[in-house]
């Protein structure tokens, strides 16, 4: 699971480039992808057909190419545009010399939408020369102008869906297929551990969001306990109205991330925790414990029908608390998760205006490893609090290919904008994320969490299907169980290659273990966000053919 939290989207890629538009010299490498894309009147109605929540595709999101021209006719070249919805009628316009490069875009312009056209305005530089540009998009063409002391001109742009050529790649003979469209049988749910409490289960995963937890705890009398919690993310802890711990974190969930003691009195005693949310997975978690860090005596949780002190649920669940009331989502314009957590809301002011709506829940206990996610359209989609899910069968070295489609949320950021995940041998984390438009870092689409970012962002629209085929081989060990090579995975993303042949020298976050000697599933991230995934085979490589 990646718990960094990234900063607004339009301000990590306006970050590092000036807002004035620097014209570049190179403007002769268009070609490169463009037989990929096609216009958009020939693909729009498969593009809306798969569309995620089944909705028409925003009219101005995504790919756009065409040429711009010196007014005099002297001059004229390519020029291609990626246009991103931030919510609320504003868009970014990347401008660009080619599509699928890691240079520096000509343009970052921020426009709204406005009589259904979107106006963007920018002064411009180049070799000297001062210019200022005007831009729409209307009718599907984006057009502008560009105007300058010693030269102007003007450039118009097309739609265009770039597909990857793999999409829909059928499995070849003897390889194992993973996922047809038409059930999990090849899957299970990763069930959480005893304990922990699924907040997103009840109130959604929530972008920047506060919930609050409450339980009652008996003691038999006055004594030293240790509270052992885990958060995803940020932890505030009140123990009979007074707060006796804060950790604003941004992190997954584990359990015993904060251990403390606290002084409990005899009778019952109100325990109370707040719980922040960057975005993405959304839990907590509670062990009690005695002040040695032992097994707790004299200490119970509130039956909730009968209202009677009961151990039952500590013994069954190794002393996590089990029996809880939850309220929320809070959220607080402009605040992001980690600055809700000094926020004050109605849970933290008992008597005040607005009643606080308690909701029962209860820890995860027993539960099945049936997945939970759902079938649509053919492909499965994440459910929110579902759980993560991964293969029933192991593997070692393998050839995959998995297809993917990011949700539209335009008014999400960061890590909140279409997470997801795929872990090879349930150890390192392909991320899956909507970082259309960004600078492919390695918490990004394609990137391999803090290990590696892909070589070009390849990262296609929300609400259009991608591809990933990799390679990858595991690593290797000697006689005496010492490692001797690490593993390394070759990948590429709508079929252009963005990791060659790349070393794994640790586990990413997340990873179900590191047993690196064993062969591992295919894990897939339930991080909040209804990702689709469809299309999924894997072949297996002998030892000799993968090198």
């Amino acid at each position: 699971m990646v718990s960094q939290i990234i900063g607004d989207r339009r301000g990590r890629l306006a970050h590092g480039y000036s807002r004035i538009i620097v014209w570049t010299t190179v403007l002769t490498l268009f070609c490169v992808f463009c037989c990929r894309g096609v216009p958009e009147s020939s693909n729009a109605a498969s593009a809306q057909k798969e569309a995620p929540q089944g909705k028409s595709v925003d009219a101005f999101m995504g790919d756009w190419q065409g040429r711009w021209v010196v007014s005099d006719g002297s001059d004229t070249g390519p020029l291609v545009a990626q246009v991103i919805a931030l919510g609320k009628g504003e868009y970014q316009a990347n401008i660009l010399d080619e599509f699928d490069s890691r240079a520096r875009p000509i343009a970052v312009l921020v426009g709204m939408l406005e009589n259904g056209t979107v106006s963007f305005s920018g002064q411009a530089t180049y070799e000297g020369m001062d210019f200022e540009v005007h831009c729409t998009i209307a009718g599907g063409k984006f057009m502008g102008n560009f105007e300058g002391s010693d030269a102007s001109g003007s450039f118009t742009m097309d739609r265009v869906v770039r597909l990857s050529p793999t999409l829909g790649a059928k499995a070849p003979a003897g390889a194992v297929v993973l996922f047809d469209g038409r059930d999990f049988g090849q899957w299970e749910r990763l069930v959480p551990f005893a304990g922990m409490i699924n907040i997103a289960e009840v109130v959604g995963s929530e972008e920047n969001a506060a919930a609050y937890l409450q339980a009652r705890l008996w003691s038999d009398s006055d004594q030293q306990v240790g509270l052992e919690l885990g958060s995803d993310d940020g932890v505030k802890v009140w123990l009979n109205g007074q707060v006796v711990h804060t950790n604003n974190a941004s992190r997954a969930v584990a359990a015993g991330q904060d251990k403390f003691k606290v002084g409990v009195k005899r009778g019952w005693n109100d325990l109370m925790l707040k719980i922040t949310n960057g975005g993405g997975g959304w839990a907590a978690c509670a062990r009690v414990v005695g002040a040695d860090g032992k097994k707790a005596t004299g200490v119970a949780e509130e039956e909730p029908r009968t209202q009677k002190a009961t151990r039952m649920y500590l013994d069954l669940n190794n002393d996590f608390a089990t029996i809880w009331r939850i309220a929320g989502p809070y959220r607080q314009e402009g605040k992001s998760g980690r600055q809700l957590l000094d926020v004050a809301f109605s849970p933290e002011s008992p008597g005040g205006q607005q009643p606080v709506k308690w909701k029962r829940i209860g820890a995860a206990e027993a539960e099945p490893k049936k997945v939970q996610w759902l079938v649509v359209d053919d492909a499965m989609e994440v459910k929110p609090g579902g759980g993560s899910i991964v293969t029933k069968r192991k593997f070692d070295d393998f050839k995959m290919h998995i297809e993917f489609c990011t949700p539209f949320m335009p008014e999400a950021r960061g890590q909140g904008r279409g997470n997801s995940g795929v872990y090879l041998q349930g150890r390192y984390e392909v991320q899956v994320l909507d970082s259309y438009g960004l600078e492919g870092r390695d918490n990004e689409c394609g990137g391999i969490y803090q290990i590696g970012e892909p070589i070009v962002n390849m990262c296609a629209p929300p609400m259009q299907w991608q591809t990933y085929d990799i390679i990858f081989r595991a690593a290797r060990f000697d006689d005496k169980g010492k490692k001797i090579k690490d593993p390394e995975v070759t990948i590429k993303h709508n079929d252009v290659e963005i990791h060659t042949e790349t070393k794994l020298p640790r586990v990413t976050g997340g990873a179900l273990d590191s047993n690196e000697a064993e062969p591992g599933g295919v894990y897939l991230q339930d991080h909040g966000n209804r990702v689709r995934y469809r299309n999924i085979w894997l072949v297996e490589l002998k030892r000799d053919e993968a090198g």
